[in-house]
């Protein structure tokens, strides 16, 4: 297999997440409906490729103690801050701020992974990335067609990066102590009951749900999280780490293209200009950090 097809498909999976995910908050389906059907359709694929491909079996109770953190703190937890900033901001906003997640693991790291120190070489890219951050809200955000409130979105986005990079180094830790396949089953499991936990209290009824809705949460659940997560671990095993980078520069890119092509949303010259900051930050601070936890851990996006 040509190495660059699984890592293909998880950038076009990620890539069309945080596209779907608007076109259901714009449809009226809320978070907390949605996020326990797109995992528990994202766990039925898992448990095929259980079945059939015999990856990812784990009967360690280590890696579900660790699994089960990461599923709770996470996953679930950034997944949902950032679902709910894409009910006031645009994927071209709320898409690039995802991208800033390499920056916060990065940082994260730094105190959670042994070894894996803050390199001041990284500096740079990180002033650069939040400059970008800074022109793509501060100057670009009240001129973005569809933003609803922008600071309680980009808090609530903010916030689901900050966490989403401490659980991709949380990640990093429990897969040198554990192995990274055996926490795949057990994170999405737990994040998958803890959302289904809250749905009656926080979440609408299922049975407002259309069919058209149904379609999307399950390509959702599916073609945005299972396939992709799956494809990356693929990628990881015939790529180097340089290639697998690749992913995290594009994801957001390719996110907003989609969201420009069939969420007819418009760029501005600071939406433009941002991205490239945020992202050239990014590729700045991760070529200086050379031992950064490889992207695709952190199942947040």
């Amino acid at each position: 297999m040509n190495p660059w097809v699984p890592l293909i498909a998880a950038i076009l999976g990620w890539g069309s997440s945080a596209v779907v995910t608007r076109a259901l908050v714009g449809s009226g389906v809320d978070t907390f409906t949605m996020l326990p059907f797109r995992l528990g359709s994202a766990i039925l694929v898992l448990l095929v490729v259980v079945v059939f491909w015999k990856r990812f079996r784990s009967t360690d109770g280590r890696a579900w103690g660790r699994g089960a953190v990461l599923g709770a703190f996470a996953m679930a937890t950034p997944m949902t801050l950032l679902t709910i900033a894409l009910e006031d901001l645009p994927v071209s906003l709320g898409g690039l701020l995802i991208a800033l997640v390499p920056m916060f693991t990065i940082a994260a790291a730094h105190f959670i992974v042994p070894g894996e120190r803050f390199n001041p070489r990284s500096l740079p890219g990180l002033i650069v990335s939040l400059v970008g951050t800074a022109i793509l809200v501060g100057i670009g955000g009240d001129t973005v067609a569809g933003v609803g409130n922008l600071w309680r979105g980009v808090t609530f986005s903010l916030a689901g990066v900050i966490l989403a990079g401490v659980g991709g180094a949380l990640s990093r830790r429990y897969a040198l102590e554990v192995g990274g396949d055996g926490l795949v089953v057990p994170q999405f499991t737990v994040a998958t009951v803890v959302l289904f936990l809250l749905l009656p209290v926080l979440g609408s009824s299922p049975a407002a749900i259309g069919p058209s809705d149904w379609i999307l949460i399950l390509a959702l659940g599916t073609l945005g999280t299972a396939i992709p997560f799956t494809a990356f671990l693929v990628a990881a095993e015939m790529s180097p780490a340089s290639r697998l980078a690749v992913s995290g520069y594009l994801v957001p890119v390719v996110a907003v293209a989609l969201a420009v092509i069939f969420l007819s949303e418009t760029l501005s010259l600071a939406i433009l200009v941002g991205a490239v900051f945020i992202i050239g930050g990014v590729v700045m601070a991760e070529r200086a950090t050379p031992h950064v936890p490889e992207p695709g851990f952190s199942t947040a996006q």
